[in-house]
């Protein structure tokens, strides 16, 4: 069974720092530069700035631009239920209720 979290950052460097101080991403370094990678049993998935709406003519040109949903958007799944710690270090960015139709879920 997959426990699925949608969290919402303000942008991409605040989600960041939540799933790190919450231990879900860890930071790796390799050939002297220093990436951040999910931790052992995470899995992440980076939607980032999701649109809605937007028109466009049969030639493919805008008619009407999308509009950008506010946040940075990620989708987390866990084999087991956060932990208090992992709850605390999340509670600002995990939505809730989850969205009715989500932008991307996992197959």
């Amino acid at each position: 069974m997959f426990h699925d979290y949608f969290l919402r950052g303000v942008d991409r460097d605040t989600t960041r720092a939540a799933l790190l101080a919450a231990g879900l991403i860890v930071e790796h370094t390799e050939g002297g530069e220093t990436a951040r990678v999910p931790a052992a049993g995470v899995n992440l998935s980076t939607i980032g700035t999701i649109y809605e709406g937007g028109e466009w003519d049969a030639a493919g040109n805008v008619i009407t631009p999308p509009v950008a949903v506010p946040g940075w958007h990620v989708n987390l799944r866990l084999e087991r239920p956060l932990t208090a710690g992992e709850t605390a270090a999340l509670r600002s960015i995990v939505v809730a209720p989850e969205p009715g139709s989500p932008y991307r879920v996992w197959a």
